[in-house]
């Protein structure tokens, strides 16, 4: 019987350990992976949703409001509300209860059985209402002819109107009942009766309802309102005054959202932890995650315009896979090396197969969109089940829809106001040309000048964006050829030589034929937007441009002696320019353009300053010739 030779012996055990080694190495890998595209899945989430909410009026209105005034929350009412002091009619009212947290005014020892109330808020098209359900152990009404509506107990309501004046109103009565609402001064005094307010009071066992009517036409986002309480009908004095915020000043007055807000629709059906800070430091919207665990944490800016209006940040535990190296340990221990080897292999196809899977959804993803965030179509070829990996891309899948819609949305809109701003430029613009043909005094002439000036940049501005629109929209459709880039580059430094005759150009090229495939045409747009810049910022009128072969790569630079470019300053990006005359209507449009046009080639390109003397150097990288599927 042959022996198993010793070296054999050991191998097994080596074997084994290498194994486990690579158990190991490729468990962290998976680990990485899982975890690199939940990142990038949050990512887009807290982007798409920046992006949302710096759309949405209701949470600039928010973001703005920096006091700390209480918020009313109203909820539509679909019915049709009858005001008889009940709230039986109200759909699923949100309620609010008053105790004595909310005291604003005490002059006797406070109990819980004298005065607490509860209010609801709630809307529909034409009206806000308000329903207060007061607890109150003794009511005492108003005297007949009684001139004071604060000698009594009474409910005190603040408001702006739409045009941001302030307005005090009383509301007390006689006896249960229609009740008539009263303006008042600050000091009680009765100014004028408001019958926009109307409302009803309504007595119960522990106390009274009230039920009012506000139109909406008259109501700004502003309001407060308070409960007070008299109890001897003798000395009628304040006894307590209870609210959720100050009625005397127009500073105090707490917020109305009217209902829940498109954002925060979608903020309660994320499957995630959620926060909204504002520029002001509050927070609109939470949501607590169970923190076991490692935790994913993504931010995005919320920006309008030039401002910053808040933060929105998600996070999500980092998934199941954070336990598996734990796992492997303690299995090791107890199993046999028999048994590891077995569990390894078992594991490595499964590793195998999650890569796999994991490396098919990002290149998938990539695929679905593009360097500039549009989702090119919809990723549902592929099915990847309903685990963990499989839920991974379906939120992947969601996210690029949603981002897509919401791409087509901001695409329309700029295509419509391009459009809509075009016709009262143009009557704008025939209105000054008649005015500067006539016989206008010089200082009116001159003003008239400037707005000339301004709407003929306006007019080129609109001119640009639908130019990288255009373009942006016609590279998905265009076809490639292959053609030689030193012929399309010596063909543009020749008509260069005549449309800037004050300019002295230097063309160098490494070989006669460069050949790439592409678009002769955008190729030779690029490089008038690289010459045209060179050009603007040369201080000397001398210009280079050179062509050569580097690592597989077609190298184009040009070059001129010049201004050094600022720092930290994305000039590839939309309406980024460093161009002092801003009459030149200059977005930074034409470098955003020719970043567009040589990603299209499957190229870069890139701004430095020149190391030798002042100046900057433009050097574009482009793929010799490539096979493509759409090479004629």
């Amino acid at each position: 019987m042959n022996r198993m030779p010793i070296g054999l012996l050991w191998s097994f055990p080596l074997f084994g350990l290498g194994l486990f080694i690579g158990l190991m190495y490729w468990t962290e890998t998976w680990q990485d992976e899982i975890r690199l595209n939940q990142e990038a899945a949050l990512a887009v989430h807290a982007r798409a949703l920046a992006l949302m909410l710096a759309d949405d009026e209701r949470f600039l209105a928010f973001a703005q409001d920096r006091d700390d005034a209480a918020i009313y929350r109203s909820e539509p009412i679909d019915s049709e509300v009858v005001l008889d002091g009940r709230l039986s009619d109200w759909r699923e009212p949100k309620v609010l209860s008053l105790g004595p947290e909310h005291l604003l005014e005490i002059h006797v020892p406070y109990s819980s059985d004298s005065l607490s109330y509860e209010l609801a808020v709630g809307n529909d098209e034409a009206f806000l209402y308000l329903h207060y359900d007061v607890r109150d152990d003794f009511v005492v009404y108003r005297k007949l002819g009684g001139l004071s509506v604060h000698r009594n107990d009474h409910i005190q309501l603040s408001l702006l109107d739409l045009q941001k004046r302030f307005h005090r109103y009383a509301i007390s009565v006689h006896q249960p009942g229609e009740l008539t609402v009263v303006e008042v001064t600050s000091t009680g005094r009765s100014l004028r009766e408001a019958p926009e307010i109307q409302g009803r009071w309504m007595a119960t066992d522990d106390g009274y309802h009230v039920e009012l009517r506000i139109p909406r036409s008259f109501l700004s986002r502003r309001i407060s309102t308070l409960v007070a309480d008299v109890d001897d009908e003798s000395l009628r004095e304040l006894k307590f005054m209870m609210g959720l915020s100050d009625t005397t000043s127009a500073e105090t007055l707490g917020r109305i959202f009217y209902s829940p807000s498109d954002f925060e629709k979608v903020l309660a059906s994320m499957p995630f932890g959620v926060q909204v800070v504002s520029a002001s430091g509050r927070t609109s919207a939470t949501d607590t995650y169970d923190s076991t665990g490692r935790q994913l944490w993504v931010e995005a800016p919320i920006v309008s315009g030039e401002a910053q209006l808040g933060t929105i940040a998600i996070s999500q535990n980092a998934g199941p896979s954070e336990h598996l190296a734990g796992i492997i340990d303690h299995e090791f221990d107890r199993w046999s090396i028999l048994s590891l080897l077995l569990l390894t292999a078992l594991i490595l196809m499964v590793l195998w197969a999650t890569q796999s899977r994991l490396g098919r959804m990002k290149t998938l993803v990539a695929e679905r969109v593009d360097s500039r965030g549009r989702v090119q179509s919809q990723a549902s070829e592929l099915d990847f089940g309903n685990d963990a990996v499989g839920k991974l891309f379906q939120e992947l899948k969601s996210t690029t829809e949603r981002i897509g819609l919401y791409n087509d949305y901001l695409e329309r809109m700029a295509s419509r106001l391009n459009h809509e701003l075009r016709t009262p430029i143009s009557v704008v613009k025939s209105s000054l040309e008649n005015l500067q043909g006539r016989d206008v005094d010089h200082t009116a002439l001159v003003y008239v000048d400037r707005a000339s000036q301004g709407v003929q940049r306006l007019t080129n501005i609109l001119n640009k964006m639908a130019e990288a629109r255009r373009l942006e929209e016609s590279l998905d459709e265009t076809e490639v050829v292959r053609f030689n880039l030193t012929e399309v580059v010596s063909g543009c430094v020749r008509g260069y030589e005549t449309a800037y005759s004050n300019t002295s150009f230097t063309f160098e090229v490494e070989r006669e034929d460069v050949p790439i495939t592409g678009i002769p045409e955008l190729i030779a747009q690029l490089l008038d937007k690289l010459v045209d810049n060179a050009v603007s910022f040369s201080k000397n009128g001398e210009v280079g441009v050179r062509l050569h072969i580097e690592n597989d790569m077609a190298m184009l630079r040009v070059m001129n002696e010049g201004l050094n470019l600022p720092r930290d300053i994305g000039l590839f990006e939309s309406m980024v320019s460093v161009r002092k005359n801003k009459a030149d209507s200059h977005l930074g449009l034409g470098l955003y353009i020719a970043k567009v046009i040589a990603e299209f080639h499957g190229g870069t390109i890139e701004l430095d300053n020149r190391s030798d003397t002042q100046g900057v150097i433009a050097t574009l990288r482009l793929p010799l010739l490539r096979l493509t599927s759409r090479l004629r």
